[in-house]
């Protein structure tokens, strides 16, 4: 290994699905026409389109090309330089990107802004200023873990005082709470590579990350062993959390005593984000979305951390998939639980368990997510939700698996998934009530 410079108590394996989100408005004005008789018996007053002073797409390059200068170069005085001095916000810019800057270096992480013009186009026909409000984003890939950009989006005000001055960035304000805080905004972290993961955490916690690193390893090349490789990726990236973060990166809240947890990032195309539209980014064959694993210190005394890790990696993988929304919980939880260990030894272990309750679980499992979680008996109902995976696999192998989570992760709902499948969801459970004898 190099170094670069939810699940739950007994059973208590949570994820968290959380988006990105970008609205923008635009202020615009324009001219009106002359009603002087000379020039009107000569033919209308005709406006050009690109009269005046107008937000162009050189403009906005421009800006982009200041902001990419001063990222490229980890030089927090550039960049806050580009924005207007009297921002009242800069001094928060500053802390917030000197750590990123310096985190940046021993994460291996790569970045790109994006500036746009709500509408497309952003002018003053009489020739005034611009001025207006809209979306900044951040993008950003960590290598080998993002088949595509993973986006920020900060709401930002900008101006064009005249027709030939430059686009200015006047304030930069507080990230979207989907992705704030990312583990590089709450400490000094460093990172151990790994043939399948990297292995990301506190600087002062070098000593317990080298001491984990090969079973996370080993949980990441589990997860990756059991899984469809989505293009572009073949590592998984794990940050080791503390008490106060534990379940809170990226917008995410602590539930219950899950001692891990996997936070979903969707690909939304960050050009048409820094216009004010958010459309799902675009790749024949790429995956659809990424996320990342926090691990949970709770966690790392369990004797089957390995399985911890996998389960939280197969999570992440899984997002390759997600186009949707109110996937079943059963879906995500039973393809993690499934993949952890193997349908081998979840059967081995707790099949006597799995056929006592699953009846019970039937019910609980065409519910929602609060129904499968709060009722008690949490272990049985990850269990009985492995085993509907543990039976396609034995009727038509990981082939059948990967069908029925590919029509759940990317349908609207879970109906859109049993219709997308062609089978539905008490069909399934039936057949795995029968495959299992109980």
């Amino acid at each position: 290994m190099t170094t670069l410079g939810g699940r739950g108590a007994g059973f208590d394996r949570r994820t968290f699905l959380v988006g990105a989100a970008g609205l923008l408005a635009s202020a615009c004005s324009g001219g009106g026409g002359s009603s002087d008789p000379a020039a009107t018996s000569k033919g209308p007053n005709i406006v050009r389109p690109d009269a005046g002073t107008v937000v162009t797409p050189d403009d906005t390059a421009a800006l982009a090309q200041q902001l990419n200068a001063a990222l490229e170069a980890r030089d927090v005085d550039a960049l806050v330089k580009v924005i207007d001095p009297e921002d009242f916000a800069l001094a928060d810019v500053r802390k917030r990107w000197t750590r990123r800057f310096d985190n940046f270096q021993r994460v291996p992480v790569t970045g790109e802004w994006y500036v746009g013009v709500p509408a497309g186009r952003t002018r003053n026909a009489a020739g005034g200023k611009v001025e207006y409000s809209g979306n900044l984003v951040f993008a950003h890939q960590i290598d080998g873990c993002d088949g595509q950009q993973v986006v920020e989006t900060y709401r930002a005000d900008f101006r064009k005082a005249s027709e030939d001055a430059p686009l200015e960035l006047l304030h930069v304000g507080e990230p979207e709470e989907s992705y704030d805080p990312s583990f590089w905004d709450v400490a000094e972290i460093d990172v151990i590579e790994t043939p399948h993961a990297y292995v990301a955490f506190r600087t002062k916690d070098a000593k317990t990350a080298k001491s984990h690193a090969a079973r996370i390893e080993a949980g990441a090349k589990r997860a990756f062993a059991v899984m469809p490789d989505p293009r572009g990726v073949d590592k998984i990236f794990y940050a080791l959390t503390w008490p106060q973060i534990d379940g809170r990166l990226y917008g995410g809240v602590a539930v219950g005593d899950a001692d891990a947890h996997a936070y979903y990032h969707p690909f939304v195309d960050p050009a048409e984000l820094a216009k004010g539209q958010k459309t799902a980014a675009s790749g024949k064959g790429l995956p659809k979305a990424t996320g990342r694993a926090g691990l949970h210190q709770a966690s790392l005394s369990r004797a089957d951390f390995v399985e911890v890790a996998a389960h939280e990696g197969v999570h992440v993988l899984a997002n390759q998939w997600y186009g949707g929304s109110g996937t079943p919980t059963w879906a995500v939880e039973g393809l993690a639980t499934w993949g952890e260990a193997g349908a081998g030894a979840l059967m081995s272990r707790d099949g006597g368990r799995i056929r006592s309750y699953f009846r019970s679980f039937e019910p609980r499992a065409l519910k929602d997510y609060a129904e499968f979680h709060d009722g008690g008996r949490e272990y049985e109902m990850y269990a009985c939700s492995a085993a509907v995976y543990a039976y396609l696999e034995d009727q038509g192998g990981k082939d059948a698996v990967f069908e029925v989570a590919e029509a759940f992760y990317g349908s609207e709902g879970r109906e859109a998934g049993a219709k997308a499948l062609g089978r539905s969801e008490k069909d399934l459970f039936a057949a795995t009530r029968t495959w299992l004898g109980a």
